[in-house]
């Protein structure tokens, strides 16, 4: 009776360290290096943000923040300055809007057409 218990024991113990260093090894793969120039898809969850990143070098970005609706546009601004800054690390970001700029309307009195995604270019200036 002792020994069978012991038995059982031992064995939620080796299961649990199986599970266990089964998800260390998949999160340990979790994160792949994408090839400079791919776009890569993100999600920041401070801003609700999806956004694809492509990076051509440690001080040249691509960043393309998917076009959500008119509320968001502020946040979507925030996010572009402060990941810019963030890419960055210390150097000045120069930003350069490419597309999808809206404007900004306190009570617009007509419907938004669709926007198209904000695409801005990042380069890290030392």
């Amino acid at each position: 009776m002792l020994s069978e218990r012991l038995n059982s024991h031992n064995n939620q113990y080796v299961t649990s360290i199986l599970i266990v260093s089964s998800i260390l090894l998949l999160s340990a793969c979790q994160h792949t290096k994408t090839e400079q120039g791919k776009p890569e898809k993100h999600y920041d969850f401070d801003h609700k943000v999806h956004y694809e990143q492509t990076q051509y070098n440690n001080a040249h970005y691509l960043l393309q923040i998917k076009s959500d609706n008119y509320r968001h546009f502020l946040q979507q601004s925030v996010f572009l300055l402060r990941h810019s800054k963030r890419l960055c690390q210390g150097s000045t970001a120069q930003i350069t809007l490419q597309q999808g700029v809206q404007s900004l309307e306190k009570l617009p009195t007509s419907p938004r057409p669709y926007q198209p995604d904000l695409i801005a270019e990042v380069r890290c200036i030392k």
